[in-house]
């Protein structure tokens, strides 16, 4: 049932009936006996309408269609007389929510018609919002996204999936199998796979794949695919994610064949979530860049440490570290509002921007510009009320500098151990840019600090932060900078673990509210760029 206090209701009949029977406080009436005149209603929408059809006899169904246009946005309620139940009838098919008969019309049975009226539109507004969410994500994510039925027969997939199969329209592989589109061998030990997801339950996560296609060329992509359920829980089918890693997974079989110490470069799904998490934590990276590029790992520049903790089913945290160079990287986190599904859909958005952008964009303050203006664009055009905060920041081995900007994100913090101090990486005019996503021209100051060996970046999300304790105390960022202050001279991976120990031993066994992400990044050494150049040419 609805919540509102006081109900809105807009009441259209030819003697004021209805109106004398909706006396209940809850319910606030406004009577006409005949239509508004189109853009005659007030600018605070109607939260019900109940027209009576007597209004105009003999073009009732007309009466109403018309209704619907001057009164907008807005459930329905219809009156018909004694014998007018098809009229009825065709009015819930094209659009109101219930109709009474006027002879049987009680003030009980049209309270209840109108909240159950009110309840039903705006849950299908917010199935029909987050629709189209939906569409949105399978539209921009560069990764294959597919969903198929007990008989591996494709039920939708994304743009970039229909990409993939040179269909200009992705409804067009709708019923039809990977049997119409590739190989017999690779299509058989797909069903072989998909049949396993169906039988345990359990799903395939990260798996490398080689596709051959009908003209025997080969491909090969990162794929997870898990069992897909309809709401009581019951196997319906499957659904996956697939990323394509063609040129990666030639250049690891052609240096395995020159050294014979093949190493997979990256491992594109670390461990995924199970079900409705699935897609959204195959975003996140499962692997870090080396620093200059190097096949061993532990001669890199930079580590990398990051601790990741969604409080719900999905998370509004996302961050990423991309390589920009041979001695530079970019590393990006934000937190969206909310833990619901739109959420997570905003940050596959962030994702896909971050990765189209960060690799021609070489200011921070530039890159927070160009992803806000376009979650600006998307969230206008959607009508959604969403914003999301950011940090970015550009380390560069080579010249010791550090870059960065923040759209309304706390501070990363900078751990200076040669000099036994913690600074935060605030404005250097106090004033950060605006949570991205509200106003399309925001700005976004970038600003500059010097690194050092054994320097430590900290990004991280105002989960840790904000965590509280049973009386409602908040961690808060002056406890967060004296947890690392005490740290400042232990192992960054101890560190960062010491952190989150503390914010839990503050909170007293009370679960985090919000989800917490921390990622850290340690200035191992600088490294020349001549020598990384020779590093890069020795490690090839």
């Amino acid at each position: 049932m609805t919540t509102e206090a006081s109900l809105r209701v807009l009441i259209v009949e030819p003697e004021p009936r209805c109106a004398a029977l909706l006396r209940d406080p809850d319910f606030t009436v406004e009577h006409r006996n005949r239509l508004p005149a189109e853009g005659d209603t007030r600018t605070s929408p109607y939260q019900a309408a109940v027209i009576d059809l007597a209004i105009a006899p003999g073009a009732e169904i007309e009466t109403f269609v018309r209704a619907q246009t001057v009164i907008p946005r807005t459930p329905f309620v219809v009156i018909v007389g004694a014998d007018g139940e098809r009229t009825g009838r065709e009015a819930l098919r094209l659009g109101a929510q219930d109709f009474l008969f006027r002879p049987e019309l009680t003030a009980a049975a049209l309270a209840l018609a109108i909240r159950k009226a009110a309840d039903r539109y705006s849950a299908q507004a917010a199935w029909r919002r987050d629709r189209h969410l939906l569409e949105i994500l399978m539209d921009m994510i560069p990764d294959a996204i597919y969903f198929k039925d007990t008989e591996s027969r494709f039920l939708r997939i994304s743009q970039a999936q229909a990409k993939r199969f040179n269909l200009p329209d992705p409804a067009m592989a709708i019923g039809r199998t990977d049997a119409d589109f590739f190989s017999g061998a690779h299509a058989q030990q797909a069903r072989a796979d998909e049949e396993y997801a169906m039988r345990t339950g359990q799903p395939l996560v990260g798996i490398e794949e080689m596709e051959t296609w009908p003209d025997g060329s080969v491909t090969w992509v990162s794929t997870t695919k898990m069992p897909l359920r309809d709401a009581s829980g019951a196997i319906i089918g499957t659904f996956g994610i697939s990323r394509d890693i063609t040129s990666r997974k030639l250049a690891e079989l052609a240096l395995a064949e020159r050294t014979h110490q093949l190493q997979q470069k990256n491992q594109q799904i670390e461990e995924e979530l199970r079900m409705a998490r699935e897609l959204q934590q195959a975003m996140l990276p499962q692997q870090f860049p080396c620093v200059p590029p190097n096949p061993r790992h532990e001669n890199s520049a930079l580590e990398f440490h990051h601790y990741y903790s969604p409080s719900g089913s999905v998370s509004g945290d996302f961050f990423d570290v991309v390589e920009l160079s041979d001695t530079a990287v970019g590393v990006f986190i934000c937190d969206v509002m909310g833990h619901d599904v739109r959420a997570a859909l905003v940050t596959a958005m962030v994702r896909s921007l971050v990765e189209d952008v960060c690799h021609t964009v070489a200011d921070p303050g530039e890159l927070l510009a160009h992803i806000n203006r376009a979650l600006a664009a998307v969230f206008k055009q959607t009508g959604a009320t969403m914003f999301a905060t950011a940090f970015y920041a550009i380390m560069d081995v080579a010249t010791g500098e550090l870059r960065y900007a923040s759209a309304a994100h706390p501070d990363a913090l900078h751990v200076r151990r040669n000099q036994n101090r913690v600074e935060p990486l605030s404005a250097n005019n106090g004033r950060k840019g605006p949570a991205i996503g509200l106003f399309e021209e925001a700005l976004f100051p970038t600003c500059g600090r010097r690194l050092e060996p054994n320097d430590l970046v900290i990004l991280f999300t105002d989960g840790l932060t904000e965590a509280q304790d049973a009386s409602g105390d908040c961690f808060s960022q002056e406890r967060l900078l004296q947890a690392v202050a005490r740290r400042v001279h232990e192992r960054s991976g101890d560190l960062i673990a010491g952190m989150v120990g503390e914010a839990r031993q503050f909170c007293r066994g009370t679960p985090f509210h919000d989800d917490v992400s921390i990622l850290g990044v340690e200035v191992k050494r600088l490294v020349p760029a001549a020598r990384a150049r020779e590093a890069r040419r020795v490690g090839s």
